[in-house]
């Protein structure tokens, strides 16, 4: 927040694919923040999550110039191949790992949802699921910036479609790697949600 003495002035680090992988880089993210903060700065970390199923559904369409099976797509996340990379990470992967090695000491969907959440709640000051609004408010509430409209680029207009056997071998795997209860987990602690209790 703070450059040059001169406060709102902000630089904006995009952590992507490659590039930072938490669950083995967590010193690092600390000297990061510390060090920002000893400058006088205002150090802020911020995520956005998705529905699990609807997540991998989305990561799907990138699979149309590959040619492969939904079954072949999403077969990374069977337990037994539980440290093979897949084409595709799922959100909860993506958090712990990156494109780095996958869940190389074994931990099982309930260890995973736990590193997550305790790296989540360690380490980032904003945690949202698919509330875009919100997101922009608070960045703009933080930054003191103005509002600009955007054309959204990320989109696909191709036909996604699957059976109703595809869509349940989906949440199946996604619940078995963890994502499903790591959403609920955010849901609980960051909404006030109560779901993986009626279960």
């Amino acid at each position: 927040e703070k450059n040059n003495n001169k406060t709102g002035h902000w630089k904006i680090a995009h952590a992507h694919g490659f590039s930072f992988f938490t669950n083995s880089s967590e010193p690092h993210l600390l000297k990061w923040r510390d060090r920002i903060e000893s400058m006088g700065c205002r150090f802020v970390v911020a995520t956005m999550l998705r529905d699990a199923v609807g997540h991998t559904i989305s990561q799907y369409k990138t699979n149309v110039k590959l040619n492969l099976t939904l079954d072949e797509w999403i077969s990374h996340l069977h337990p037994d191949k539980y440290n093979e990379k897949g084409i595709f990470n799922t959100q909860i992967d993506y958090l712990l790992y990156n494109r780095g090695p996958r869940n190389r000491f074994r931990a099982n969907n309930e260890e995973k949802i736990r590193r997550a959440m305790e790296l989540l709640q360690r380490h980032f000051d904003i945690v949202l699921l698919s509330d875009y609004e919100r997101f922009t408010k608070i960045v703009l509430k933080l930054t003191g910036w103005k509002g600009v409209d955007m054309r959204h680029h990320n989109s696909f207009n191709g036909p996604l479609n699957f059976t109703e056997r595809e869509l349940d071998k989906v949440r199946r795997f996604t619940e078995l790697n963890g994502d499903v209860g790591l959403i609920d987990a955010v849901r609980h602690v960051y909404y006030g949600h109560m779901h993986y209790l009626l279960e």
